[in-house]
């Protein structure tokens, strides 16, 4: 039987659907695309006039997949989709089951010519390469394929976990990498330093104002962070309390009850991601944010996880923990139509922004924020 796919345009029908799309997150190893994490950026964090579109796909009336798409207009018109939370974390895409997603691909496609409103343009930010979720939706796409934009690729290392768990992992490390770490393990031990993580809505509220806090501070000479504006923060809050037991995890290490650093990982299947941490100046030779991602890996190996994801980009940091890294492609795809040749002329300037953007050294952005 042929898969169905139905648009849903209000957020209590998503939450109708938020243990069948859950399941699929799971299935996916996908944390940013769970309900617990999308639904409160969408309460929170949404972009202003953004329209709520996500595809709910079916096999026999059970769900099997979700895209949740949202949509946003330009002064030109053009109709934009997008998934939920894609500019706040990356990995953002449809979810389901490995093994079915052409098919899925081909229900999504047949869903958004059937629905009647414009389709512009399908934007895919960080995701996967290796997913080839823009060319399943391309080459399962009803009727003549869209044109395949492509945008900019970036890398995001991870860390596999082998069978020997944390040990085996740290022993893979090189000589200097396990005497450096020892060291400050040791240096923070002896200042009364330990880890903690929240383990009670009363306890990640807690962590979350020292969270903010932290990262903050570190970012105010630069110009200030763009990752956690107060809508953010509103969303983080939210995703407290929605996320279920293991799913959100928020590390705190502190030294005589004061906290010196943080970072928060969000976890589905069997992978969890590290999102972002901060830590204070004062402690910076005992490499606190360091510590706490060793200590993130440690959890990981001890609760079963196969993969650590350390988000997209390539700071050295990151790859003295990592095992590999994962090519994280931005693409448009635009639909032909009547509209086609118009789309491809606005389009023109936008993606010239995003491609100078993209490519702007993050010094020069540092720059440009003081000067604002």
């Amino acid at each position: 039987m042929a898969l169905s796919a139905e648009i849903l345009t209000d957020p209590a029908q998503l939450e109708r659907e938020r243990a069948g799309w859950d399941a699929a997150a799971v299935a996916a190893a996908r944390p940013y695309c769970a309900p617990a994490w999308a639904l409160p950026w969408w309460a929170s964090a949404r972009p202003a006039g953004a329209e709520l579109r996500a595809v709910a796909v079916r096999d026999a009336g059970e769900l099997v997949a979700m895209a949740p798409f949202y949509v946003t207009r330009d002064r030109f018109g053009i109709a934009t989709w997008r998934l939920l939370a894609d500019v706040t974390s990356s990995f953002a895409e449809p979810v389901t089951a490995p093994g079915r997603r052409a098919e899925v691909a081909a229900a999504i496609g047949a869903a958004l010519r059937d629905s009647g409103e414009a389709v512009d343009v399908l934007a895919l930010q960080d995701v996967p390469a290796d997913g080839a979720w823009a060319t399943l939706l391309r080459q399962n796409w009803p009727g003549r394929r869209p044109a395949l934009a492509p945008v900019s690729t970036t890398r995001a290392p991870y860390v596999d976990l082998p069978a020997g768990g944390y040990d085996a992992w740290l022993a893979g490390r090189s000589r200097n990498f396990r005497q450096q770490i020892r060291a400050r393990q040791r240096d923070f031990a002896k200042a009364g330093g330990t880890f903690r993580r929240a383990a009670s809505p009363a306890e990640y509220d807690a962590a979350l104002h020292d969270f903010v806090r932290l990262h903050m501070d570190r970012w105010q000479e630069r110009g200030g962070s763009a990752a956690l504006t107060p809508e953010v923060v509103a969303m983080l809050r939210g995703a407290g309390r929605s996320a279920g037991p293991g799913r959100l995890h928020l590390w705190t290490a502190e030294v005589d009850g004061a906290a010196v650093g943080t970072a928060l990982f969000v976890s589905a299947g069997d992978e969890t991601h590290y999102w972002l941490g901060g830590f204070d100046e004062a402690w910076a030779r005992c490499s606190p944010s360091l510590l706490l991602l060793v200590e993130g890996v440690r959890h990981a190996a001890q609760t079963g996880l196969r993969r650590l994801s350390l988000g997209p980009g390539t700071g050295s940091y990151k790859y003295r923990l990592a095992t590999g890294e994962q090519t994280l492609e931005t693409v448009d795809l635009l639909p032909h139509g009547l509209r086609f040749p118009y789309v491809r002329l606005c389009q023109s300037p936008y993606r010239f922004y995003r491609l100078a953007s993209r490519r702007t050294p993050p010094a020069v952005k540092q720059l440009l924020r003081r000067a604002a």
